[in-house]
């Protein structure tokens, strides 16, 4: 498993870096401290083996009850035992989408996104382009495999789909199309054989 000592160090620095002389505490901030406590929390109710995901469907045409694509992927990661910390709904708009996948990384409980959705041509796809500009390292081989996969399926209509990964502040993202048999080969065959590892790899080693 990963050990996530240093991620919560990493940002327990960032927090410190506000000015010491501020000893006032706005309730924004008491709400957020409350809210860092509930997620640590809800990582500790998870066994050791358990690896928590954070998954996002990004439309602007369905709500949380109709998302069947969402059910796949949140079955999909249940069924080999990992959890799903929380799951959203996310209007197709840029800043939507990179505030939610920045609010998500930050989580103690959230070791890996997915989100499904918006990874097409058209004018509303705009996950991956929002993703992208997040990615601290690109994963273009995540985006390369699943095309290759889903040629023997989709044939040359595989070409239309932007499907990809990328490390937002050391917490694997990963992009995968709204269809669900897509959805379902990207998270069986790919997400759920590299999450862990990609988390492991790309965690802050611990200097202390």
């Amino acid at each position: 498993m990963v050990d996530f000592q240093s991620r919560d160090r990493r940002r327990d620095a960032h927090v410190s870096g506000v000015d010491d002389e501020d000893e006032d505490v706005t309730a924004d901030e008491s709400a957020a401290g409350d809210d860092e406590t509930t997620d640590e929390e809800a990582r500790a109710e998870y066994g050791p083996e358990t690896f928590p995901f954070a998954v996002v469907a990004v439309t602007d045409d369905r709500t949380m009850e109709e998302d069947a694509t969402g059910d796949i992927v949140v079955d999909a990661i249940e069924s080999a035992g990992d959890a799903v910390a929380t799951r959203e709904l996310v209007a197709a708009s840029y800043d939507g989408v990179q505030s939610t996948l920045t609010t998500l990384v930050a989580r103690a409980d959230v070791d890996a996104v997915v989100t499904v959705g918006g990874t097409g041509v058209e004018p509303d796809d705009v996950t991956v382009d929002a993703a992208e500009h997040l990615f601290d390292k690109h994963l273009p081989g995540f985006g390369e495999l699943f095309r290759v996969l889903s040629h023997e399926q989709e044939g040359t209509a595989t070409v239309r789909t932007r499907t990809t990964a990328g490390i937002v502040d050391e917490v694997p993202v990963f992009c995968l199309p709204g269809d669900t048999v897509a959805a379902r080969r990207g998270v069986e065959q790919l997400v759920l054989e590299e999450a862990e590892t990609l988390a492991e790899q790309a965690a802050t080693e611990d200097t202390e």
